[in-house]
């Protein structure tokens, strides 16, 4: 017979072993922050697998002298004591700091001698960013020195001289693509305002984020068909007269955010962005048309569903449940009136210019969307969905030259129509 010793010997041995064993079990499920780099503005932090979103715990605290903007990362560890190498940086970022702040929890903090409108999200399954004070990298300092080089002075007193110019995410700062296809409609007859506009048009999606995919035909993607419109577009309201800038005018990635700054920046009069619907399967042939909205919260389901698949790249689910609260606060009153009347006559001109060939182009109506890149937007902003990429018959006009240009010309007309009636409203 045992002594009690050797049992109390072979208990604890028993013990540790099943303490071992559900300390291996838990570091399985444990995530790891592998490394982080900064480029293009942004903070990326690169996790060892997909990153689950319910495990990040984001706050703000501020300070006599600097904003500290913390993310806590649980069930997670860092797989290295400074997985951020090289760090290069100035302006309003002091510091970007990381460290295993519990047992499970990883977190990175950044901070800023002022608070800024910080922009987080999962780019991937596996990567997660976190957008820096402007001017604390070389490319941000670079995308800046080409805004002031830029600006105008006075520019509500003189005519603004037609240029092409785009803003982007990467390395490019300006965009030479041609329009593909050869037909391209003379503007003639149109209702024409009296003074100069600048209209800034926003071909949604592009680089990485290739927008909705064609259904049956995956080679078909929303980036390269807005773009396409966006170009023909640009080429209709400068024949007008306009001033046109472009977010992008080639295959590059532009955060949601940058889209009206840039707007706002370049004093635009008019924000118009570009996109394609879709549906799950069971609507591809049933689902089709037109429809121009506008930024307003709403109950609207559809507008709803609309607005969140195209705001996926940017909002977490965390965003999701406060951005009717944001929305409410920055978007409200004169511009909401003025933004549904451009849309009405946008919507207008689009379906006279397409059902000119095309019979059985459906209305979709005008509608109220929460989307977010229309947010911050100090003009009136509309976003166009020019048809349904699902749908069969729909996915192959919005690649076809003929349906483009007529898309074109009838946004063209639609917003001149809109200042011109504005003008009028005015005397």
């Amino acid at each position: 017979m045992e002594s009690k010793g050797v049992l109390y010997s072979r208990l604890k041995q028993v013990l540790f072993l099943i303490v071992l064993h559900s300390l291996l079990l838990s570091a399985s499920n444990l995530n790891q922050i592998e490394k982080m780099e900064i480029a293009n503005g942004k903070l990326t932090i690169k996790f060892a697998k997909a990153l689950d979103e319910s495990k990040i715990h984001a706050f703000k605290l501020g300070g006599r002298r600097s904003i500290r903007y913390v993310f806590d990362f649980s069930d997670t560890v860092l797989a290295l004591k400074d997985p951020l190498s090289k760090p290069e940086y100035g302006g309003e970022l002091i510091a970007i700091r990381s460290s295993q702040y519990r047992k499970k929890v990883a977190r990175v903090v950044l901070e800023s001698r002022k608070a800024y409108n910080m922009q987080s999200y999962k780019s991937d399954s596996n990567r997660y960013l976190i957008s820096l004070p402007p001017g604390s990298t070389e490319d941000t300092r670079s995308i800046k020195k080409l805004f002031s080089s830029l600006s105008e002075k006075n520019v509500s007193k003189a005519p603004r001289e037609s240029r092409d110019e785009v803003l982007y995410s990467g390395e490019e700062l300006f965009g030479t693509e041609r329009v593909p296809g050869s037909y391209l409609m003379k503007n003639s007859g149109t209702i024409r305002p009296k003074g100069h506009y600048r209209i800034v048009v926003d071909p949604g999606h592009g680089g990485h984020d290739s927008g909705a995919l064609g259904g049956t035909d995956k080679r078909a993607m929303e980036k390269n068909a807005v773009l396409q419109i966006a170009l023909r577009l640009r080429r209709h309201l400068k024949n007008l007269g306009f001033d046109v800038l472009m977010t992008r005018s080639s295959d590059r990635f532009v955060e949601l955010p940058q889209r009206t700054r840039f707007a706002n920046k370049k004093h635009g009069d008019i924000f118009v962005s570009i996109h394609a619907n879709a549906v799950p399967k069971r609507k591809w042939n049933i689902s089709h048309g037109v429809e121009t909205y506008f930024l307003q919260v709403t109950r609207n389901e559809r507008a709803k569903r609309v607005a969140a698949r195209e705001n996926s790249v940017v909002l977490n689910k965390k965003d999701r449940l406060s951005k009717n609260v944001i929305l409410n606060a920055i978007y409200t009153g004169p511009k909401i009136v003025l933004s549904n009347k451009l849309a009405i006559d946008v919507q207008k001109q689009m379906l006279s210019y397409l059902r000119s060939r095309y019979a059985n182009v459906k209305d979709g109506g005008i509608r109220p969307a929460p989307f977010w890149v229309l947010v911050g937007a100090e003009m009136p902003a509309i976003l166009i969905e020019t048809g349904y990429i699902t749908n069969p018959m729909e996915r192959k006009r919005l690649f076809d030259p003929v349906y483009q240009d007529l898309m074109a010309r009838g946004i063209a007309e639609g917003i001149a129509r809109y200042l011109a009636n504005r003008e009028r409203e005015l005397e």
